[in-house]
């Protein structure tokens, strides 16, 4: 490539700054598909010519790409020497001209001096941050949609004077968009109308991941109780779903704010150092509200594994028909939705999922075991007891296959 490729990367993602041709070369050398990208020119926060200008200064004929920084990004990120900086978990370098495999140097940002200045390096920060809640804000909305989440009805029904604050906040934050997007900046009015808004999402989380938790523990308390196992989970099933939601909706308003603010503070032309302060800040809060509903995710899909663990055992499913396939089920429905959250949040989650064994497969191990224990006396006793052996094999046998037989003809209620 001609010219270097200015890369910069935080927690969330990594950005490349350059020219187009150069930055799809640094791309494929990064074997980062370009279609896995984001134009930073596409960014909400640039649509405003004057606030483009002041962010990109002098780089806003360059070309941009954003991409989310996931656990194979930051593999490949860390191959070519692009480091992160522990103090601030950020990193840059260059691809281009100069060293080995395209990239140049491996410059941490705190020893970053003359070409870059604070004010640039501040704007950058403040751009990769709206691009990573972007993004976030619409896969947090492609995922409510996908299980068509009714957010509004579920704290309706709790009757709750503080949750439904929830709503009213939202179309505050609504309002000011709207604003943000005709006149190009918020109003002082505008701005203290949702001066409260944040905490009110923040309680309303909070609400939520006690739900979630107060369901884990109700499905771990069940474990050693089948029948009790399986009244927890499906009772909890429709209540996880629909406190997984109003927690996606919490981290996309609360990042609707935050993207809010971040338009405020640089139309507000606050010094760079106090800017990247505040990024630094936003960033950090946002990494706290995430771990804490992930945290609770994961105790979910523990309390799921403790209690289903072990449901699907010969006995159990031949003892208890009715119960043990639906804990089983339940219990890899559950799961399975608790991995898609996981997904919709960025984590890299494999579901688990938990074997269902039925009825007639007990059985048939049941018998196959008291046809190898008959053959296995038959071998001991000898001839003498052989045949008295061979007759209480078959009347074993004979009294499975009644068993199966009756039960067989009933049909199956899971």
């Amino acid at each position: 490539m001609p010219n270097e490729i200015e890369v910069y990367g935080d927690y969330d993602g990594l950005m490349l700054l350059g020219d187009s041709e150069d930055i799809r070369q640094a791309l494929a050398e990064l074997q980062i598909k370009e279609e896995q990208t984001v134009d930073i020119s596409n960014a909400e926060i640039l649509k405003n010519a004057q606030r483009a200008a002041k962010m990109l200064r002098k780089t806003q004929e360059h070309s941009g790409r954003w991409v989310k920084l996931t656990k194979e990004s930051a593999e490949k990120t860390r191959k070519h020497g692009l480091l992160r900086n522990n103090s601030t978990g950020n990193f840059m370098g260059v691809i281009g001209k100069g060293g080995k495999g395209g990239i140049k140097g491996n410059v941490q940002f705190e020893k970053i001096t003359g070409g870059l200045s604070p004010a640039k390096l501040a704007n950058v920060e403040m751009l990769m941050l709206t691009m990573a809640l972007e993004q976030t804000m619409k896969e947090m909305t492609e995922y409510l949609k996908q299980i068509d989440a009714k957010v509004d009805q579920v704290l309706r029904q709790q009757k709750n004077a503080e949750l439904a604050k929830f709503l009213s906040v939202a179309g505050l934050v609504s309002e000011a968009e709207n604003e943000l997007r005709h006149i190009g900046a918020l109003s002082d009015a505008t701005w203290d109308q949702l001066g409260s808004s944040a905490q009110t999402v923040n309680e309303v989380q909070q609400y939520a991941l006690l739900q979630l938790k107060d369901l884990a523990d109700k499905i771990a308390a069940s474990a050693n109780d089948t029948r009790a196992t399986k009244d927890a989970l499906t009772k909890a099933q429709s209540d996880i779903g629909d406190w997984l939601a109003v927690a996606a909706d919490c981290l996309r308003l609360r990042d609707r704010i935050d993207m809010l603010k971040v338009q405020r503070f640089i139309d507000t032309d606050i010094d760079p150092d106090l800017l990247s302060k505040h990024r630094f800040v936003i960033a950090d809060n946002r990494r706290a509200r995430y771990h804490s509903i992930t945290d609770a995710t994961a105790k979910l899909q523990q309390s799921i594994k403790q209690a289903v663990q072990g449901k699907d055992d010969t006995m159990r499913v031949i003892l208890l028909p009715m119960d043990a396939p639906v804990v089983i089920r339940k219990g890899n429905e559950i799961a399975g939705a608790l991995a898609r959250f996981d997904k919709a949040l960025g984590m890299e989650y494999k579901t688990p999922h938990f074997s269902e064994k039925q009825w007639d497969q007990a059985m048939g191990e049941v018998g196959q075991n008291i046809a190898s224990g008959t053959e296995q006396l038959m071998q001991q006793t000898g001839n003498a007891l052989g045949e008295g052996a061979k007759q209480i094999g078959n009347v074993a046998n004979e009294a499975g296959n009644q068993i199966k037989k009756a039960f067989g003809n009933f049909p199956k209620l899971w």
